[in-house]
This record gives C-alpha cells, sequence and structure tokens, in this order.
C-alpha cells in the first residue's frame, strides 16, 4: 500500500511533463507553420514588387492605366443635385395652412453629369432634372455652380444644361460604333451622394432595348462596371479615356447593382446633345407604321432565306408609309440598303431622317424582294413608339367596326357561355378556339370595335399556341392571309401540311391591337 502511494504522484507528474512536452510540440508546430506562412507571404510581396515579371507587370499596368482614366476624366464629371417644393392638391395646402405644420422641406435628388465644352454645357439624363426647380452642379474641385435647362428630349432621356464657369475641363466623345462585347470600361459618377466614384468593368452587350422603362429610343450599351442610384448621367469611358456612354438605367431586383447597367451610346449622345445646345428642338423622321419582330419560324413561314427586318403589323391612313403603298405583312429588310434586323434599328433609322428626306425602303412582300421610295415626314406632336400602338393598330382592321355607344366598350361579364357551338380543340396545338358571337363578347370583355373572327377559349401553358404569343381572349381573324369567321373555317385551314409548313395567323386582342404570328406542329 506505501509503495502504490508513493508511485501515484510520480505518475502524475510524468504524465505532467509528457503533456507539457506535447504542448510545447503543439506550440513549436503552430510556429513553424506560422513562420512558414509569413515568410511566404513576404516573398510573395517582395516578387510584387520586382515588375520585371511579364504577368506582374502586365498587371501593373493595367492598374495604372485605370488609376490614369479616373485622373484624367474625372474632372470632366459633375455632381448634380435637385430640389423640387412637393407637389400638393388644393385641398392639402389648406389643410397644412390650417394646422401649425412647418415648412415641408423639398423633395432632394442627386446624379451625375458630364462637362461638354469650356462655355459650361453639360450633359446629363432628362430623368435627372425633369420637374425639377433647382438644379446645382458641383465640380470635382468643390466649386459649386446653379445650372439652368438648356434643353430636354425625353425620347432619349437627356438634357443639357449649362453654368456660368470658367476652368472647365471638357470630356472627350469616342465612337461609340466601334464599340465590341468584352472592351473594359470605366464609369465615373455620385451613387449615394458619394462624389466621384469610379468602377469598372466591360461591355456585356451592345444595341439592348426592350429594357422596361419609358424612353421610346434605346439601343443601350449594357455593362457589368458598378452603376447604382447617383450614377445616372455620368460617364462610361474606354480605356483611351473616351466618354463611350452615360449610366442611364439598371436591371435589379433590390434597387442596387445587381451586374446590369445600360448606358446611351455616345453617338447619341453628340447627336442629340449638338441639336439641344444649339438651342434647337428635336426634328424626327415619321413613317407611320406598327412593325414586330420577325422571329426564325415567321423568317420560315414568309419564305425568307434567313432570318432579318421587321414586320408591318399596321399602316396609318395618310401616312408617308400608306402614301408609299406599304402593306400589312411587308417585311421590310433594309432601309437605303442598310440592313434592318430588329425594330429598334428601323425605328432609329426613321427618326435621324430629316423630315421631307426620301429614303428608299427594301421590302419582302410575296416571296419577292421589291424597293419602295418613301418621303419620310415629321413626327406628329406627341408621337410615341410606345404609348401610341394600340391607337395604330386599328389602321389595319379586318373590316369596319360596328357603331357602338360607349358603354359598349367594356361590356360587362356574361354569367353563361353561348351554347351555340362546341369549342374547337387541336391538342397538338395546344389551342382551343371558338366563333366569336355577342355571349363571348361579353363573356372575355371583347370591345365591340374588334372585328369579327375565331376567339382564343383556351391555351395550355406548355404548348405551341402558348409559344406562337397567344392567348385566351384574342381574336384570329385571318389565316395565311384568308379572313376566317368561324372555328370550322379555322379547322378547314389548320391542315396537317399547312401546320408542318407553319401558319400564318393575324391577331386581334381583346382591346384592338393588331399583331401576326406562325403557329406550327411540332
Amino acid at each position: 500500500m506505501k509503495r502504490s502511494r508513493f508511485l501515484r504522484p510520480v505518475a502524475v507528474l510524468v504524465l505532467a511533463f509528457a503533456a507539457l512536452a506535447l504542448a510545447e510540440r503543439g506550440r513549436l508546430i503552430e510556429q513553424l507553420a506560422y513562420a512558414y506562412e509569413r515568410g511566404r507571404l513576404q516573398a510573395g510581396l517582395d516578387r510584387l514588387e520586382r515588375l520585371d515579371s511579364p504577368d506582374l507587370g502586365t498587371l501593373e499596368q493595367v492598374s495604372n492605366a485605370f488609376s490614369l482614366i479616373a485622373d484624367v476624366v474625372r474632372p470632366a464629371v459633375v455632381n448634380i443635385k435637385t430640389r423640387s417644393e412637393l407637389r400638393l392638391t388644393e385641398r392639402e395646402r389648406r389643410e397644412l395652412q390650417d394646422s401649425a405644420a412647418a415648412v415641408l422641406p423639398p423633395i432632394r435628388g442627386t446624379g451625375s453629369g458630364i462637362i461638354l465644352d469650356e462655355q459650361g454645357h453639360i450633359v446629363t439624363n432628362y430623368h435627372v432634372i425633369v420637374e425639377s426647380d433647382v438644379i446645382d452642379v458641383a465640380l470635382a474641385d468643390g466649386r459649386e455652380y446653379r445650372a439652368r435647362v438648356v434643353g430636354t428630349d425625353p425620347k432619349t432621356d437627356i438634357a443639357v444644361l449649362r453654368i456660368d464657369a470658367d476652368r472647365l475641363h471638357p470630356a472627350t466623345l469616342g465612337d461609340s460604333d466601334r464599340l465590341k462585347v468584352g472592351h473594359l470600361v470605366l464609369a465615373i459618377g455620385c451613387p449615394f451622394r458619394l462624389g466621384h466614384s469610379v468602377s469598372h468593368g466591360i461591355i456585356s452587350a451592345l444595341g439592348r432595348a426592350n429594357v422596361a422603362v419609358d424612353i421610346d429610343y434605346q439601343n443601350w450599351i449594357q455593362t457589368d462596371a458598378a452603376i447604382n442610384p447617383g450614377n445616372s448621367g455620368g460617364p462610361l469611358i474606354s480605356t483611351r479615356g473616351e466618354v463611350i456612354g452615360m449610366s442611364t438605367a439598371i436591371a435589379t431586383d433590390n434597387g442596387g447593382h445587381q451586374g446590369v447597367g445600360f448606358a446611351i451610346p455616345s453617338n447619341t449622345i453628340a447627336r442629340v446633345a449638338g441639336v439641344l445646345r444649339s438651342g434647337k428642338t428635336i426634328q424626327r423622321g415619321y413613317l407611320g407604321v406598327v412593325i414586330q419582330e420577325v422571329t426564325p419560324k415567321m423568317a420560315e413561314a414568309y419564305k425568307l432565306s434567313e432570318r432579318g427586318g421587321v414586320l408591318v403589323s399596321g399602316v396609318g391612313p395618310d401616312t408617308p408609309a400608306a402614301r408609299a403603298g406599304l402593306q400589312p405583312e411587308d417585311i421590310i429588310l433594309a432601309v437605303n440598303n442598310r440592313a434592318i434586323r430588329t425594330r429598334e434599328e428601323l425605328q432609329q433609322a426613321i427618326a435621324w431622317t430629316a423630315p421631307g428626306e426620301e429614303i428608299e425602303l427594301t421590302i419582302w412582300r410575296a416571296a419577292a424582294e421589291i424597293r419602295v421610295p418613301v418621303k419620310v415626314e415629321a413626327q406628329p406632336e406627341g408621337f410615341s413608339t410606345t404609348a401610341n400602338i394600340r391607337d395604330l393598330s386599328r389602321w389595319n382592321r379586318v373590316e369596319p367596326p360596328p357603331a357602338s355607344s360607349p358603354a359598349e366598350e367594356d361590356p360587362p361579364l356574361a354569367t353563361t357561355q353561348s351554347a351555340d357551338e362546341t369549342p374547337l380543340e387541336f391538342p397538338s396545338l395546344g389551342l382551343t378556339v371558338s366563333s366569336l358571337d355577342d355571349g363571348l363578347r361579353r363573356k372575355f370583355r371583347i370591345r365591340s370595335s374588334v372585328p369579327a373572327g375565331v376567339l382564343i377559349v383556351g391555351v395550355d401553358a406548355v404548348s405551341e399556341a402558348y409559344s406562337a404569343s397567344l392567348a385566351p381572349g384574342q381574336v384570329i381573324t385571318q389565316v395565311n392571309g384568308e379572313p376566317v369567321r368561324s372555328a370550322a373555317e379555322v379547322e378547314r385551314a389548320f391542315t396537317a401540311e399547312a401546320l408542318a409548313r407553319g401558319v400564318r395567323l393575324q391577331v386581334v386582342s381583346r382591346t384592338g391591337e393588331t399583331f401576326y404570328t406562325v403557329l406550327r406542329a411540332p
């Protein structure tokens, strides 16, 4: 027992020394690992300092180039600060006066701008200064000036301001037509009121349109350079230090940068700002047609050798297009021998044609190419490439609309469907149609101005009909250029052979918009 009591503390001491040795060994290992990591990092820093390495030298050159670009362009970028009085109704004003409330503060806005010349002209976005009562401009050197509006062009979202200042550093506008996807760019602006912030990225796409903003002429540059609220009106800059675009909009789910920004091309800025600086208003050409894209299926159905051009879905009465003899289902392939591929390209080509000038359109009609001279006229007051589609679509109705009273334009829903005819189904197309009668007009709220035809009563979500942009409530008025008035006529036209080639449909929405599409069996 005594020996056992003696050995127990000895064993404890041995274990303690062993644990201490292991701990010291662990710390030693940690210290060795730390020393190795420090050495590795220091070696990396030493290597970065030696610029004789080709790859690191190139990276350093790019970094220095970005810094130089930002330095030379920064003085041409301004911060725009706006103030607007809160617009109140008369009732709200009386209520405010009756109360002891303090004066309401103004609505404040912020954006960016680009100095164009030494005379103090500045270009920015129209949406930055619209409805502003006071516009102040802060230069990169800290000076601030009150600006006045020289001219605006809402259709391109461009505005020109002017300040009375000296010692200005104008930007150099580059040629945006020479840009290519993948080119490096820098953006300078004042996001979130943080003046003269610089970001960089690449050109992601060119000729971008159909961005969900109320601007007629887009044709924008898309970039992944960080653009946020406050960047609007600031420059997008090439690696040559030239302004090749003006930041305008972003696509976002949260209101901030998500890698999809849009800029107005510098050639558009030069053209529009050049007119506005002179005190003139923008005069745009006008053709008088409703147009839509030509899809691959449509190109095949219209016997085009390759996809291209835009389809005329409506021709306005007493318009340049009508006087030149253009017709619905004409496909405009070129303007003055310059190929047209998209709606936006045609809109731009016509808009920038001087009123009174004659152009030559290359038209695809009845599977043959023809040339049509057209004398372009000035756009009517209030014209918009988007807002007038509903009015323009009435130009090519199949038949004159029946007389109706205003109350009939939006009839109430019917409680029962017409039982005169059983709806006709085309399972392979995912389409169900029925002859249009008064009961169905009421049920689907179809205006009496919509011509007679065959009503679409059902479309499968995953079907050829859905892919062809068909939807319940639309009315098929023509199949392959021939009018149809009953479901039986559609059935006769939808032969297996015709559907294999693709059938051309003229379709009118319940509110009167007309468009063309092609339906083909899978």
